[in-house]
């Protein structure tokens, strides 16, 4: 693809005097003819893919409209500050979204600004540091942004259906969705062309850290919150303390709250409040745009230098005894599977990207699992204890699925300019994929069964069902494993060096929304036995008995074989796919 761009851009800035070019109508020459081949290469070439990218994809669309349809309903109906919650909610919602933009559009930038051979190319160039970065940001905005849309677009309708929005209300949304996206954007492209500018040595050790620290301290505050709320859940004091705590995401000088308070004006057919807030959002976004620009134009090349040029003096800290460790925990498998794992152990490591997210987010459930007790359930009721230990281990399993999406099905084909290597070595290609996956599978396993088990603990369930949890968790975390190697294998994108790009395409979106589904299965199967069983003690005091312990037992007994048997083909069948790709795959 790089030698394709390059190309086509090196004849595009050769155009003869007599048709005189623009450098901006250049690369949008340039962006049309590369989205136009990309369209013709998968009607022609992949239509089942694209036929199965976009059932997979309306099917999860429906099923999060129906999520957000219901809960949309609950509020409206039955608490008594519906509407102020709501705008609430919105406001957070899109400051969380600002958040997350910030760093996933930079994250991407970084990569395709300082790392792709197209931006190499590009600064030979006659053509300016400002436009180079025009054309590289619109690529890392759509692939940043997109899955967000996603997300939003069924919430979004989900709200305008329960209110009967006008039907201009969401072509509003998306007008606005597309303008705020380059806020956050833009403030993501000066924030890291300026770390790497400044900080070469050290730019993604701070990026890291940033992360780690707006992330921290934005789940203090809402373990803070949750816990300093007084009353009952869902009563109208403790709305009204959620509500008051809430208030600070609708400040007037919050993008948040411009979005907010324009969509909820045009829900409700106010189109001139909706019109001001979405002009506010679109000069804003015109503004930092072309604040990054600017930045561009004065630290870019710059910047590219000195990311290319600097090296630390420092030598690397030894980390051998995690080695070792690791590698006593790996005993199980073969000794040159073992090598492979380590190796992979080491490049996540050293990837301070990688491991920062992990801690992330894990540490969030972390936090959030150790603050169950205080926030207010009726651990007296069996019922709602199951409910909720069930609830985290499906957040926890979608959590994971999002990892294994974005780090582990790219493994593959990151190996693609390295695959000579691999290939001269002595061991069976079949063994470089089961590395793979025993890691994959192991750090999976080992972090996810902790954190079930501490949710568990808190929420005091009795020693059958904390096995039959983790038990659960080993069947998902092998599956996930399973499909995210296997399906890198069979759909590798080995010209592309961004693993975020590789996360983002056919490949990985069809991986992130088979392993969604297989999540759905295997904790569907497995809890609709206990939340049946348990809603009837809970109801016997009303005389409604559902199941008697025997009956339990045995469709429990069912449910289990079922699931064992599904995680074993979502295992296995996946990694046969990938290994016969692997084994044809040119080095």
């Amino acid at each position: 693809m790089s030698n394709v761009v390059a190309a086509i851009a090196e004849h595009e800035m050769r155009e003869p005097a007599r048709r005189p070019l623009t450098e901006a109508r250049v690369f949008a020459r340039l962006r049309r003819r590369l989205l136009r081949n990309h369209v013709s290469s998968w009607l022609s070439k992949s239509r089942l893919r694209l036929f199965l990218l976009v059932i997979f994809s309306v099917l999860f669309w429906f099923l999060l409209f129906v999520l957000f349809f219901e809960g949309f309903f609950f509020i409206g109906k039955y608490l008594p500050v519906g509407n102020d919650l709501i705008g609430s909610l919105f406001s957070l919602f899109f400051m969380s979204l600002l958040v997350m933009l910030v760093f996933s559009t930079g994250l991407i930038l970084y990569s395709s600004l300082f790392k792709s051979s197209e931006a190499a190319f590009l600064l030979t160039t006659p053509a300016c540091s400002d436009q180079i970065f025009a054309f590289k940001f619109q690529e890392a905005l759509a692939f940043s942004s997109w899955g967000f849309l996603l997300l939003g677009s069924p919430m979004m309708t989900a709200y305008g259906i329960n209110r009967l929005a006008p039907p201009w209300f969401y072509l509003m949304f998306f007008c606005c969705f597309l303008a705020f996206i380059f806020i956050p954007g833009s403030i993501g492209a000066v924030a890291t062309m300026l770390i790497v500018n400044y900080f070469p040595r050290r730019r993604r050790q701070i990026a890291a850290l940033a992360g780690l620290a707006v992330l921290l301290g934005a789940t203090w505050w809402g373990v803070h919150l949750v816990r300093k709320s007084p009353g009952e859940v869902l009563s109208e004091t403790w709305l009204d303390a959620l509500l008051a705590r809430l208030r600070f995401s609708r400040g007037p000088l919050w993008p948040s709250r411009w979005m907010s308070e324009g969509l909820t004006a045009a829900a409700s057919g106010d189109w001139f409040t909706s019109l001001f807030y979405f002009c506010v959002i679109l000069a804003n976004a015109a503004f930092l745009y072309v604040v990054a620009t600017v930045v561009a134009s004065l630290v870019y090349r710059q910047a590219y230098s000195n990311s290319q040029g600097s090296r630390s003096g420092r030598l690397p800290q030894s980390w051998y005894w995690l080695d070792r460790w690791f590698s006593r925990v790996f005993f199980f498998t073969n000794a040159s599977i073992r090598l492979l794992v380590l190796k992979d152990i080491r490049t996540f490591r050293r990837d301070p990207v990688q491991w920062s997210q992990f801690l992330i987010f894990f540490g969030l459930l972390t936090l959030y699992f150790l603050s169950i007790r205080r926030l207010s359930y009726d651990l007296n009721s069996i019922y709602w204890r199951n409910l909720v230990s069930f609830l985290n281990l499906t957040v926890t399993a979608l959590i994971l699925s999002t990892f294994t999406t974005r780090f582990v099905f790219p493994m593959v084909s990151l190996e693609g300019r390295k695959f000579w290597i691999l290939g001269l070595l002595p061991l069976h290609r079949d063994h470089i994929l089961w590395g793979k996956f025993a890691f994959a599978a192991g750090g999976a396993l080992i972090s996810s069964e902790l954190l079930v088990v501490l949710s568990d603990a808190m929420l005091r369930l009795d020693w059958s069902i904390i096995l039959l949890h983790t038990m659960t968790v080993l069947i998902l975390c092998m599956g996930l494993a399973g499909i995210s190697v296997g399906l890198g294998a069979r759909l590798p994108s080995l010209h592309e060096d961004d693993p975020s790009k590789i996360a983002a395409g056919f490949g990985g979106t069809l991986n992130l929304v088979v392993s969604m589904l297989y999540i759905l299965v295997i904790v569907v199967l497995l809890a609709l036995p206990c939340h049946l069983y348990f809603a009837g003690l809970d109801s016997q005091r009303q005389g409604l008995v559902i199941w008697t312990e025997a009956e339990f037992r045995s469709w429990l007994a069912v449910s289990v074989a079922l699931a064992v048997a599904i995680g074993y083909a979502a295992t296995v069948i996946p990694m046969k796919i990938g290994a016969r790709a692997f084994r044809e795959l040119e080095a």
